[in-house]
């Protein structure tokens, strides 16, 4: 994996079991706060093993580790290099943008891009309720290692959310907003994936191209009467997300 010429260290057996797995969390997190950028080259072996003060067998598990699960690519001859961001995003019963990143190892941050009250128009459908009945909109990105990876338009009943916009500015996420109005759990009752491409304005919310597609999935959310709570649309970077559904995600409990 490495150009190293030496034999292995004779104390590699003296090294904690698990400490390699103390480096590929740190190298991890060097990669989802952006301190290693994707196609940038990992630190050499011998500076990498200096700073985690461990042996080079270590740092290989390590290493090995990352490229098993995504992270980065070795190329004999050159280095390791971080690779493009690509999320496996799993869409379940109870699809959670953050957690479920988090599931991944990523952080995710949730910005509030704007905010309305409006008429339901064609929400009224999906949140069963009338045409001319008022809801709340809001319009989220959602940002990993600084890069945008989603958009998200997510309409909620305004005589039951009136004022969740305030409560998102305050949590940054979807579910502790609904948990303030007493929705302490909801599950995704729809999913509708489809490929398009962006328009200028989608284009430059995801700092993509407009000539690149984008996965786009219409939803909607229940709570545990089966009331609608909120539908909406997520724009994902295709380059940057892959969508997976398993038969027992949906599953009833």
């Amino acid at each position: 994996m490495f150009n190293d010429p030496s034999p292995p260290d004779a104390a590699v057996t003296d090294v904690p079991a698990r400490r390699w797995e103390t480096i590929a969390r740190a190298l991890r997190e060097d990669i989802a706060a952006g301190r290693i950028l994707p196609g940038e080259r990992l630190p050499n072996e011998t500076a990498l093993a200096e700073r985690f003060a461990v042996h080079r067998h270590t740092l290989r598990q390590a290493v090995r580790s990352l490229a098993e699960s995504g992270y980065v690519r070795v190329v004999h001859g050159r280095g390791t290099f971080v690779r493009e961001l690509v999320l496996d995003y799993a869409l379940q019963r109870r699809t959670r943008l953050t957690q479920n990143l988090a599931d991944g190892g990523e952080q995710a941050r949730r910005e509030l891009r704007g905010a309305e009250v409006q008429e339901a128009g064609t929400w009224a459908q999906p949140l069963r309720i009338a045409a001319k009945d008022r809801v709340e909109v809001l319009r989220t990105r959602a940002v990993v290692r600084g890069r945008p990876i989603g958009v998200s338009t997510s309409v909620f009943p305004a005589v039951r959310f009136a004022g969740i916009a305030q409560a998102f500015g305050r949590t940054r996420s979807i579910t502790a907003s609904l948990r303030e109005f007493g929705v302490d759990d909801y599950t995704r009752q729809r999913s509708v994936v489809s490929c398009r491409m962006p328009t200028h304005e989608e284009a430059d919310a995801l700092a993509r191209p407009v000539n690149a597609p984008v996965l786009l999935v219409d939803y909607v959310n229940v709570d545990g009467h089966g009331v609608p709570v909120e539908a909406g649309t997520t724009l994902f970077a295709a380059d940057a997300v892959q969508l997976s559904v398993s038969p027992e995600d949906f599953q009833p409990e």
